[in-house]
């Protein structure tokens, strides 16, 4: 072994290691007096004891998952940021995998918050069969403990997701044909925008119907077979939430942008007010339309724009969800710009973060 290998290995002791130590043991030699003799039989044993409980708390500390190399690129995660969304629980390995007649599936990793989970798949075809470049190809099936199906009305606990070929910085399909025409990436989305805890909660996907293309005659190949895989789902559950109550008129009609919350992965606000439902008539919102958008405010002054993830109205109050494209800093954020669709005039209003 190469000595410069030793202090990966022996990583440096932290000052709240060797405090804690001294600490416990000035506790245990007080009563110096009554128990001198005890604490000579007792001192190697709590020892023993203070460095065995740090030493697994050290080494759990220690460790921080190490993002796949696509799941980084997909969201622009600089290293620094890697770290830090790995410590509060952000990202999680998966690491299962599944063959069956030649084709090899694996869950690799997940990225999520409370409103959403992102789950990167790896798919290898047999030598000499391509990929579809399209999202065909494949078929998927999800099931999570307690949620119901996505095709089904939201009762209180719904859950949906999408699924489609996982693409590269640009919007290129991932994966270089000419290299690796038989493996690709996939990806699964997770929308809950309803709120429900899905931390420890066991998700089922099946993948079925394997479709490709042989490489040298051009025929379709299909491969039969069912990969099945489940695990206990792990995100992070941290938003920073904001009291917004900023009054603002849209085309005539008064709204109170109420409230937003914002995690690095996605954004949700919350309007109300007396020309909620007039814009909303105008939007055609419950039958396909939408309300508006949202473009982020940096510090820098540059703006990034976000397309709605989802739009809800209860009562007097309309709700958006926004998946970020793209890791943000929240602290980077210092408002964002609604924009309204289907108003002519007096369209957008500039929201500053408190």
């Amino acid at each position: 072994m190469n000595n410069n290998d030793w202090s990966n290995i022996f990583p440096e002791v932290p000052q709240s290691f060797h405090e804690t130590v001294q600490r416990t043991l000035n506790s245990q030699i007080l009563n110096k007096t009554e128990r001198k003799k005890v604490m000579k039989k007792r001192f190697p044993i709590v020892l023993a004891a203070v460095i065995a409980a740090l030493g697994v708390t050290a080494a759990a500390a220690a460790y921080i998952i190490q993002w796949n190399d696509k799941l980084a690129e997909r969201f622009g995660v600089n290293e620094q940021q890697q770290n830090q969304l790995a410590e509060n629980g952000a990202v999680a390995d998966v690491n299962q995998t599944v063959t069956e007649n030649g084709v090899t599936i694996s869950a690799v990793q997940t990225l999520g918050d409370k409103q959403g989970v992102y789950v990167l798949f790896d798919v290898k075809a047999p030598d000499g069969v391509v990929l579809p470049k399209d999202d065909s190809g494949i078929s998927i099936d999800v099931q999570i403990e307690g949620a119901t199906n996505h095709d089904k009305m939201y009762d209180g606990e719904h859950v949906s997701w999408s699924a489609s070929w996982a693409e590269s910085e640009g919007g290129a399909a991932s994966g270089d044909y000419s290299e690796a025409p038989n493996e690709r990436y996939y990806q699964l989305w997770l929308d809950n925008k309803y709120g429900m805890d899905l931390n420890g909660k066991a998700i089922s996907v099946s993948f079925g119907g394997f479709h490709g293309v042989n490489q040298e005659t051009g025929e379709n190949v299909e491969v039969q077979g069912t990969w099945k895989m489940s695990w206990a789902l792990s995100y992070m559950d941290q938003m920073k939430e904001f009291d917004i109550n900023q009054s603002c008129t849209i085309n005539g009609q008064k709204i109170t942008v109420k409230s937003v919350q914002i995690s690095p992965l996605s954004m949700t606000f919350e309007l109300s007010g007396n020309g909620l439902e007039h814009l909303i008539s105008d939007s055609d919102l419950n039958e396909a339309g939408g309300l508006c958008s949202a473009s982020l405010v940096k510090k820098d002054g540059t703006t990034v724009n976000e397309d709605p993830r989802g739009e809800r109205c209860s009562g007097n109050t309309y709700t958006q969800d926004i998946r970020f494209e793209q890791v943000q800093n929240p602290d980077e954020i210092t408002g964002f710009v609604l924009t309204f669709y289907h108003e002519a005039k007096d369209n957008t209003a500039t929201i500053t973060l408190p």
